[in-house]
């Protein structure tokens, strides 16, 4: 979904996801050429295209960009960034089990983060956000 707010700035509905495997979380440094947010370390993430569902677009994010397949997600939080160039509302989800061998097809590079490590992340939004997952997986 597209909006033309009154700042001139587009409003995109986007999903960010928690991949977790044995205590770490897989994070990625943006491409420096990227138009949103170059160079920085933030959760893997993606537009919601029109039509698509947001369970829809993470399975296809997911698969683009890490070549991982997911069928089952688990609603974290929404959040609100503002890009260099859109207005965003972010949908973070965890996925829960994945198959395939990770890889790097949009990202300059992969890290794989301890919950001890959230410092590196650029952004308040995916450290909120992983700290909202990490109680939904102690309790």
């Amino acid at each position: 979904m597209t909006i033309l707010l009154n700042n001139n700035m587009k409003k995109y509905d986007i999903v960010s996801f928690i991949v977790y495997k044995d205590g770490k979380i897989l994070v990625e440094k943006r491409k420096s050429d990227e138009i949103n947010d170059p160079g920085k370390v933030v959760l893997p993430s993606g537009h919601v295209e029109s039509g698509e569902s947001q369970e829809l677009a993470c399975k296809r994010e997911l698969k683009e960009e890490l070549g991982l397949t997911c069928d089952k997600f688990r609603f974290i939080i929404r959040l609100y960034h503002r890009a260099e160039a859109e207005d965003q509302t972010i949908y973070f989800y965890s996925c829960e089990g994945y198959t395939g061998e990770v890889r790097k097809t949009e990202a300059e590079e992969i890290i794989w983060i301890t919950p001890s490590q959230l410092n590196i992340l650029d952004f308040e939004i995916d450290r909120t956000a992983i700290r909202k997952f990490l109680k939904t997986i102690k309790e």
